[in-house]
């Protein structure tokens, strides 16, 4: 099951539900957890059956009003761990989908989960990100008291991040500096990264660049369902073989 928790609801549209057609969504869960008078909302009640056979807790864009509201419980920091065990009993596994910044989906959870896998883009803000997630987990295992278990890094689209560097192409040209200046910079970034993954997660797995991903994407299908040969579907394969080994 994929619980989608950032309000981009981009893990929503990649298994073809489209984040206006669910009467309800994860955002009516945390708002639920808001204040006592609000009537309780369950996390089994919002699953949904996609295409694929995956089941899915879907997001969408009204998240984001969702965030203000949970600093009214004390408690906000626990709201997905306490209706996880009852799921844990229905499925093998159970993906949280997170945004790509900082705030209360992505503490609820990192704490909620049993295992932590970190994403990385290739630009030029993946080692500061890096920095930052790190100070939260060790805030939440010295307040909580909780161990954050990092299981893997995966690299994405890694290698060649051509989209990032079209934008350097046009910053360059501006400051009067050369694009292969800023060519060799993105490599630096990712090589120092990949190694600084190796030195302290251990388990790193990079993601080729593939086109595929956008068109199974568009199709509502995962891009191992569509194009199983494609080399970014295969090292999505090894993901889930280790993380399935690890269990």
């Amino acid at each position: 099951m994929v619980i989608d928790t950032d309000p981009q609801a981009n893990a929503t549209l990649g298994l073809g539900i489209h984040p206006d057609t669910p009467a309800h969504n994860i955002y009516h869960y945390y708002a639920s957890q808001s204040s006592p008078e609000s009537e309780p909302i369950s996390l089994s009640s919002l699953i949904i059956r996609t295409v694929s056979g995956i089941d899915l807790i879907p997001s969408h864009l009204d998240l984001v009003g969702a965030e203000p509201l949970l600093y009214q419980n004390p408690d906000r920091y626990e709201l997905l761990t306490r209706e996880i065990p009852g799921l844990k009993e229905r499925y093998d596994h159970i993906f949280i989908d997170t945004p790509p910044f900082l705030g209360q989906f992505v503490l609820n959870a990192i704490i909620a989960a049993d295992r932590t896998v970190l994403v990385f883009s290739p630009d030029s803000f993946a080692l500061n990100g890096y920095e930052n997630i790190r100070l939260i987990i060790t805030d939440i295992e010295e307040v909580l008291g909780k161990d954050i278990r990092i299981e893997m890094a995966v690299l994405n689209r890694w290698g060649s991040p051509r989209h990032e560097y079209s934008l350097f192409s046009k910053i360059s040209a501006i400051l009067g500096k050369k694009e292969q200046n800023m060519l060799n910079q993105g490599e630096d970034m990712q090589r120092i990264l990949e190694e600084q993954m190796k030195r302290e997660v251990g388990t790193v797995i990079q993601v080729p660049e593939s086109q595929q991903v956008g068109v199974s994407n568009r199709r509502g299908m995962p891009l191992a369902f569509s194009y199983p040969d494609d080399p970014a579907a295969k090292a999505f394969a090894h993901i889930a073989q280790e993380l399935d080994h690890g269990r």
